[in-house]
């Protein structure tokens, strides 16, 4: 991967998206044992970053519509070669800054968050701006 001009404390090497990938398969039954979405909801998932927690929403909620951010163009092209090669075609990619989304408010269903806002100098506003975007 190349260098990305946004700042991530671990990094966009590939050894990180392994990483990520291994995070992800490991807590996957403590984080997502009850995660499912309704046929046709909506999901917005904020800072998907590799797609590491986005295979196993698709495959625990296969009839819902995913909508993933990331800021960063080079976790989202990893995060579209990790869905594709689940087959999964519900989900849409979006480079998108989380204060600055773009969505109009009262546009999801449910929002999606997982090792993001530790990574933010705001989380709290950033939890606001998402709510926001909640019906």
């Amino acid at each position: 991967m190349k260098k990305s001009a946004h700042r991530y404390v671990h990094g966009y090497s590939e050894r990180e998206v392994d990483r990520l990938v291994d995070q992800a398969t490991t807590l996957s039954d403590l984080l997502h044992h009850d995660t499912k979405y309704p046929a046709g909801s909506s999901v917005l998932e904020a800072g998907c970053g590799v797609g590491a927690q986005t295979v196993t929403l698709l495959k625990n909620s296969p009839e819902a519509r995913f909508t993933c951010i990331d800021i960063s163009d080079e976790s989202l092209r990893a995060a579209k070669a990790r869905v594709e090669a689940t087959g999964h075609s519900n989900v849409v990619f979006r480079q998108s800054d989380i204060f600055n989304s773009g969505f109009p408010d009262d546009h999801f269903d449910h929002i999606f968050v997982c090792f993001v806002l530790e990574h933010l100098k705001n989380p709290v506003e950033a939890l606001l701006h998402l709510k926001s975007k909640l019906k």
